[in-house]
């Protein structure tokens, strides 16, 4: 997660979601080599909502340089990352828990930015996303 903010500039919790999408990309599907998994990630092209790309990035090492994750535009009640296993053809859908975009906004007026950053790092998964698994 620090590499992560190095990379972003800061820690903040759409960053942090982002990591956790894709670290569970790891955890579940299991690549080898930085050049096994696509990621096609959908959400809303403009801040903060974007900066789940860098998160994405950092963990999952999908990277725009190496053309391994997409970006198709999508509205807020449809942030969701499909990350495919191109060894082995298995697909792991994450997708953003109904509330949780508007938990996030409530959070950063409330409480700032680090401290929403802190609350979304320690969540679980389970609270933040719904995961589908195709195999």
């Amino acid at each position: 997660m620090d590499e992560a903010a190095k990379l972003h500039g800061h820690k903040g919790p759409w960053l942090v979601l982002g990591y956790k999408a894709g670290l569970r990309a790891n955890e579940i599907l299991k690549p080898n080599t930085e050049h096994d998994l696509f990621c096609r990630a959908y959400t809303p092209l403009k801040t903060p909502y974007t900066c789940a790309l860098d998160g994405i990035q950092a963990a999952t090492r999908c990277t725009l340089g190496k053309l391994s994750i997409e970006v198709v535009k999508s509205e807020v009640n449809e942030i969701k990352f499909v990350f495919l296993d191109k060894r082995t053809g298995r697909k792991l859908e994450v997708k953003l828990k109904e509330g949780v975009a508007s938990l996030i906004e409530e959070m950063i007026s409330k409480r700032g930015l680090s401290e929403a950053a802190k609350a979304i790092e320690d969540e679980e998964a389970c609270e933040l996303f719904e995961e589908r698994l195709y195999d």
